[in-house]
């Protein structure tokens, strides 16, 4: 009977222990201590409480708590951790080193303790003590990277030593530092992490290519934009993509499965009655086309289809597709819109080839293009005019392929 309800106890005793710990409170945790004093948890929840408490922080009694944990458990990697913020903010670097230092001797694979153990060397200016810290941490956590190296970035600007000895070589990881640099504008930085990235020869996807792409078509270095661009999607191992020899567009016969990304097609979205989706039962070449089918309730003026080409200044150029044709109708059907853009990012008047309506089988158009002296950039739309009769409401359906944008010495496209 005695043993029963000193069992009884001990079990009321822990939860009500357990009951003050749950509430994260001074109180309760202090509750926790006395009732259950050789508890290591509760001594160390108890000195974090303290250490982070907004209104009364006590950086020295939280240090005599995490003490007391440790002494319970000197395997307590987290109360080690703590301890070593806490000798940290009071200044007594020499003791936060030695507590790192414990830290990792309780848990040395610990993704955690070298990140903390890292960032703590990078704030004492000893980077090559920080760096190998930093490296264990992402080798087991490579979702530190881009962290990681714009901590070590900021403390020492030499991006061939971080690369060599923090940053692991994969390609997630470089990604994610590219994404990071490319967001902050730093995009020196993120075009070296490029390099090294491409070297690896990667299996890449779009995300790993696009923020890069993007932050250089932001500052204006679209050439550059467009070699990236073609050197992260090559690296994707994408279906032929089927240009004409010399054609400034990406994939002018539809058939990579990107879309609305800086140099592959950007299509409307059902917009005034124009329906577009990619048709494999009717090519011209390579796997599918480009299907539109309008619904004869709208007469729209619309780009419905558009990709952008890197042209020179004061040069010919011969633009061209492939258009197919069934029940077209009104007087204004669908063939191809150049939009220019001088140096002042000003639009210069839209060059329309001739438009296909009615019933027609594949058929060849092209038109003469020269750019402007300060034009750099042109972009290739599928369109249609709007129609100034009064019954300009547009159906049928048309088909597009093998889409081309090249020198004017090159010669028009073939099937």
């Amino acid at each position: 009977m005695c043993v029963a309800v000193a069992l009884s106890f001990l079990a009321v005793r822990m939860a009500l222990a357990a009951y003050g710990a749950e509430e994260e409170s001074a109180s309760g945790l202090r509750l926790a201590t006395r009732l259950e004093p050789k508890n290591p948890e509760y001594w160390y929840k108890l000195g974090h409480y303290q250490q982070f408490n907004l209104e009364q922080p006590d950086s020295s009694e939280a240090e005599e708590l995490f003490k007391k944990a440790i002494a319970l458990n000197p395997q307590y990697t987290d109360a080690w951790l703590d301890l070593g913020t806490a000798y940290e903010l009071d200044g007594n670097l020499d003791a936060a080193r030695g507590a790192y230092t414990n830290a990792r001797k309780s848990y040395p694979a610990s993704a955690e303790v070298s990140w903390r153990y890292g960032n703590f060397l990078l704030r004492q200016g000893d980077t090559q003590a920080a760096y190998p810290e930093f490296r264990r941490s992402l080798e087991s956590d490579p979702h530190r990277a881009a962290a990681a190296f714009s901590r070590c970035y900021r403390a020492n600007p030499n991006i061939d030593e971080i690369l060599s000895q923090v940053l692991p070589p994969a390609p997630g990881i470089y990604a994610d530092v590219i994404a990071e640099a490319a967001s902050a504008k730093q995009i020196a930085v993120a075009e070296i992490v490029w390099k090294r990235l491409i070297a690896l020869h990667p299996k890449l996807t779009i995300r790993d290519v696009e923020p890069l792409v993007g932050a250089l078509i932001a500052d204006g270095n679209r050439v550059e934009a467009q070699r990236v661009w073609n050197e992260g999607t090559t690296a994707m191992y994408l279906p032929a993509l089927l240009p004409a020899p010399g054609s400034l567009i990406w994939d002018p016969s539809f058939e990579s499965g990107i879309s609305n990304q800086p140099f592959s097609w950007y299509f409307q979205p059902l917009s005034q009655g124009v329906n577009t989706v990619l048709d494999s039962s009717e090519k011209l070449s390579g796997n599918q086309s480009l299907r539109l089918t309008f619904d004869g309730k709208h007469n729209p003026l619309i780009d419905i289809a558009c990709t952008q080409a890197i042209v020179a200044p004061s040069s010919k150029y011969r633009i061209s597709a492939w258009i197919k044709t069934k029940d077209l109708t009104t007087d204004r059907g669908v063939g191809l819109r150049i939009h220019s853009y001088n140096d002042a990012k000003t639009e210069n008047p839209v060059v329309n080839s001739r438009e296909l309506t009615g019933r027609n089988p594949w058929t060849f158009v092209d038109l003469p293009y020269a750019t402007g002296p300060d034009v750099h950039r042109a972009n290739v739309c599928i369109g249609r005019e709007h129609s100034y009769e009064s019954d300009g409401q547009i159906s049928g359906t048309a088909w597009l392929d093998d889409v081309n944008f090249v020198p004017d010495t090159a010669g028009p496209a073939k099937p």
